[in-house]
């Protein structure tokens, strides 16, 4: 049963590279194909590969059939890619891309060829040592805090999901390092390996491909709420984009009415909705039942906080003269208010302050579906202490 059972797992772990200019090889093809002969190959020895890593190696066959053999071993201990000269190994040190597999395999053969002439000539256009990267502005995430961090967190983040063996990944590392210094302060720069077995950030946040880069905007942030950035992977792209997002992305507004500014600089200069929540008088509803409202209104609002909206809710009677002119006196508490200064249009929300009631007065007020009435100049805002 056990032989049964290695042979299968070999089967399975043989077949990777089926069909392509890879060659399959056991240990015993290895001795005698490869260290035993004056021939140079290209081997993957591995235990784990990604679909990606796989695709570079086949890519890398298909360019040097007829010159270099290329061959994958499966060890079951470790994963490298080695040039194997005349029998000696040589570790391949770079990116996992076909180009620069090919690259290299053409160098060790190079440099084999010189060798016999007796002098090794420098390689035209060798390529000099890369500057280090400072990235000590660049936060690290991991899998186990990147929820808790971020859900719980009222500032902006830019976050990469990465792989440490991809290329792309490599190349995007300075210009984010740029990047997070040049946002110090602003928005938090960020990144985090994806690509661990069983990563839940991978699975969550849809990443299929590295590296995949989320935006989380400021402010309450729920499940699900980020945009995908999809643009040139350059400093000054991603600047632009992560500026331009954060300006999008206004955080959820949500304050008590107090005075005539606050509500002249946030709803009558807005161009889109004023929604005032109206909550019973505090001898009315105790502390706990006045949470209770407001939480649930928040809860219910904050998928919508991308939307043209500004929120506001007052107390039973701080703001009497309002209450009359729009008829909410008479509504009984809580009530909602929506306001169209632009437009001088306003609508009350029918129905008891439920979730699922306010979710449908505001995205049909969105749509355009609410029936609305006209209004003239707003009362004055009374100034409400605290």
């Amino acid at each position: 049963m056990k032989a049964i059972f290695f042979a299968l797992l070999i089967a399975l772990s043989l077949a990777n590279f089926s069909g392509t200019d890879v060659q399959e090889l056991t240990q015993d093809d290895f001795n005698a194909k490869v260290q035993n002969q004056k021939t140079f190959w290209v081997i993957v020895e591995y235990s784990q590969l990604t679909q990606e890593q796989r695709d570079q190696v086949v890519s890398a066959a298909e360019a040097l059939k007829g010159m270099i053999n290329v061959g994958a071993l499966s060890n079951g201990a470790s994963t490298i890619l080695r040039v194997y000269s005349n029998g000696q190994a040589i570790e391949y040190p770079g990116e996992w891309e076909a180009q620069e597999i090919v690259n290299f395999a053409f160098d060790q053969v190079r440099d084999f060829a010189f060798k016999r002439v007796g002098k090794v000539p420098k390689k035209q256009g060798e390529k000099t040592p890369e500057p280090q990267i400072d990235e000590s502005d660049v936060i690290v995430l991991t899998d186990d805090n990147l929820d808790e961090t971020i859900l719980n967190s009222k500032d902006a983040w830019f976050v990469e999901f990465y792989a440490p063996w991809c290329g792309h990944c490599k190349k995007l590392a300075p210009e984010w390092a740029k990047l997070a210094t040049s946002l110090k302060g602003e928005i938090k720069v960020a990144k985090i390996d994806a690509s661990v077995e069983g990563s839940k950030s991978k699975t969550k946040y849809k990443v299929e491909g590295f590296p995949t880069i989320r935006f989380f905007g400021a402010g309450e942030k729920v499940d699900g709420d980020y945009e995908s950035f999809d643009g040139a992977r350059d400093y000054n792209t991603l600047l632009s984009y992560a500026r331009e997002t954060n300006r999008k992305l206004k955080p959820l507004f949500f304050e008590q009415l107090v005075n005539q500014q606050q509500f002249t600089d946030n709803c009558q200069k807005s161009t889109g909705i004023c929604v005032l929540l109206f909550v019973p008088h505090i001898y009315d509803c105790d502390q706990e039942c006045r949470d209770a409202y407001l939480n649930t209104y928040k809860e219910t609002v904050k998928p919508l906080k991308s939307k043209p909206l500004v929120h506001f809710w007052s107390q039973a009677g701080d703001q009497y003269e309002l209450e009359e002119q729009f008829g909410m006196s008479g509504a009984g508490y809580p009530s909602v208010l929506a306001l169209s200064p632009k437009k001088q249009l306003f609508s009350k929300m029918r129905g008891s302050l439920t979730s699922a009631n306010v979710d449908r007065f505001l995205n049909n007020l969105l749509n355009g579906k609410e029936q609305v009435s006209r209004f003239g100049s707003i009362v004055p805002i009374e100034e409400v202490k605290n």
